[in-house]
Parts: structure tokens; C-alpha cells; sequence
């Protein structure tokens, strides 16, 4: 079991840029995808079979990254020394399943007009491929947690978890997590909101490599394109 020190927010506004497919790996489900020439009539754009008119990030739209208030790393077969590890190997079969818990302050309004919405999780450099394609889900977080005090055996509960992401053997490219229900769903004030989860499942003898943001790269971040 790993723990993270929490972070503090800052939002960066900037300009949307297009949202480009990403290629290489056949869906597990029907929703999310990972390559050219698993979506049949649709394409793979950031992660999901969507119709060629639906940009995932429209061109009226304004780009805010936000980086987490507080973040944890659930390991089931991890060690139980607290640290700030550089990388997380999702998927890898000696961690178990890992639960990555992020939470984030939005600095957009309740009323805000969410066009779509990503977790972007950035692939740490020179890192061993996995053995094949990996799913992630993800769900809301149904109560308060802390870094400090998360563990595995007291990790707090989840919403029903939904497929959300298909992961290259070799991932290039910072991968996009489609969140964009849950983050809409921020706008109702919900008390159980309490941030999202991405789950892995311990399958693979190697796992996929993302950067935390210790010593290199940016770590885990929110991308909101708000209207």
C-alpha cells in the first residue's frame, strides 16, 4: 500500500486544443476504446467509440487543469511503507488491484457548462510495456477520506465502478480518462461526492507505468473543458 501527500490546487485556464484519437488496442467494452479499428462506424477519439461529429472538446470551449487537492494509492498486495512513489504500475499483478483516490476543489461554478471531462494520467518515460491492453474503471467516492489515513482495508466506499478507459501495451501518449459524467454531476451538490476512483485490476505481469509527479512529469490532473 502506497500513500500520497496531498497537493495543493491550481487552476490553469488556457485555450482547448483538439482531442485526437489514441491507437493501438481492441475495447473490452463496447464505450471505450484504445485503437483505430474497434469502434465499426465511430472512431476512437480520447478513449471512447464516439460518432465523427462529436469533438470531444468543442472549439467554444475553455480548457481548466486542475491538478488534485489530495491523492491516495490503495495497493492490495503493496507494501506498507507511506511514501511518494515517482510511478504507480497499474494493472501489475504482484501490486493486486490498485484504487487510485483522487479528490479535487473545482474552481468552476456549480452552474458551469461542462462540455466533457478528463482524468489525464501521463505515462512514465522508458517504462517496460505490459504483457496487453489494460481496462481501468472508475466511480465516485461516497464518502470523506484522507491520504493520511487511507489504507486498503479502510478505503472508503465506492459507487458501482463502469468501465472507462482501455490502456495501450505501450502507452506513449498521457492517458485520458473519461469522467465526464461525474464531473457534471459535481454541479447537484451531492454530500457523497467525495472525488473519483480509478481501479485496475491486478492482471498483468508487468502493468502500465504513470508518473505521479514526485520527480518527473506532472502527476495526476483534471481537465475540464467548460462552456
Amino acid at each position: 500500500m502506497r500513500l500520497l501527500a496531498a497537493l495543493a490546487p491550481v487552476a490553469l485556464l488556457v485555450a482547448a486544443p483538439p482531442l485526437l484519437g489514441c491507437g493501438g488496442a481492441p475495447a473490452a467494452d463496447a464505450g471505450v476504446c484504445a485503437g483505430a479499428g474497434v469502434c465499426g462506424a465511430r472512431h476512437c477519439v480520447a478513449g471512447r467509440c464516439r460518432p465523427a461529429s462529436a469533438l470531444p472538446s468543442p472549439l467554444d470551449a475553455r480548457r481548466v487543469l486542475l491538478p488534485p487537492a489530495d491523492v491516495a494509492v490503495l495497493a492490495e498486495d503493496g507494501d506498507a511503507a507511506p511514501g511518494l512513489p515517482d510511478a504507480v504500475a497499474l494493472g501489475r499483478a504482484a501490486n493486486g488491484d490498485v484504487v487510485l483516490l483522487l479528490r479535487f476543489a473545482p474552481t468552476f461554478g456549480v452552474d458551469a457548462d461542462i462540455a466533457s471531462a478528463f482524468v489525464v494520467l501521463e505515462p512514465t518515460p522508458l517504462a517496460p510495456p505490459a504483457e496487453g491492453a489494460l481496462t481501468l474503471e472508475v466511480a465516485r467516492i461516497l464518502e470523506p477520506w484522507r491520504s493520511e489515513t487511507a489504507t486498503w482495508g479502510r478505503q472508503p466506499r465506492l459507487s458501482i465502478p463502469e468501465p472507462a478507459a482501455v490502456v495501450r501495451r505501450r502507452p506513449t501518449t498521457p492517458l485520458r480518462i473519461d469522467v465526464t459524467a461525474l464531473v457534471r454531476g459535481w454541479a447537484r451538490r451531492r454530500l457523497d461526492d467525495h472525488g473519483i476512483a480509478i481501479l485496475a485490476p491486478g492482471n498483468d505481469a508487468v502493468g502500465a507505468a504513470y508518473s505521479m509527479g514526485i520527480s518527473q512529469g506532472t502527476g495526476p490532473l483534471l481537465e475540464v473543458y467548460v462552456r
